[in-house]
């Protein structure tokens, strides 16, 4: 009943705007910390890595965060922990149910009259052709998934916003700080 699902969507959308909200709230103490690039990088690596790209450092599967330099860290923040609060159009999830039942997702990288490409995470790419597909369809929802904060200490959210501020200045004379 398409009544009964959107009303589903909206009452779902707010509950989670507001878990978001409040997950953004308890790591805002975060960018008070004493942060340090390093330690940044390695919790990049560990768990952005496998979609992004910053420093020579990750794939390029989702939205290019090297350029931060304009970004202040509570933006930042937000883009972390609420990934759903501003997509890209180009970095929307889909999910493909192949003909023999196989279900896959990620971001369309191209697309042509008789195939489409897949990209997901660790750049891997993935060519059907529209034939071997039952179905196609946009998630509204961003790559990257809710819920990385159950994987990172305030610590570490303050080193990874730190590396992604600072990445540039890692091989130069300019004092990184504390």
């Amino acid at each position: 009943d398409p009544a009964l699902r959107q009303r589903a969507h909206d009452l779902l959308a707010r509950e989670t705007a507001a878990d978001r909200a409040a997950v953004i709230e308890e790591f805002t103490a975060a960018l008070e910390l004493p942060a340090d690039t390093l330690r940044g990088r390695e919790v990049f690596k560990k768990n952005c890595a496998s979609c992004h790209r910053v420093a020579g450092v990750g794939v390029d599967v989702a939205p290019d965060i090297a350029d931060s330099y304009n970004k202040k860290p509570p933006q930042l923040l937000t883009d972390i922990l609420d990934p759903n609060r501003a997509i890209d159009s180009n970095y929307v999830s889909y999910t493909v149910i192949t003909t023999d039942g196989q279900v896959l997702t990620g971001i369309i990288a191209s697309e042509t009259a008789t195939a489409i490409t897949l990209r997901q995470q660790e750049d891997r790419q993935m060519t059907l052709l529209r034939d071997d597909i039952d179905e196609l369809h946009s998630n509204g929802l961003s790559l990257m998934p809710e819920g990385l904060e159950q994987n990172l200490s305030p610590q570490q959210m303050a080193d990874v916003i730190r590396f992604i501020k600072n990445w540039r200045y890692l091989e130069s004379d300019i004092p990184l700080g504390e």
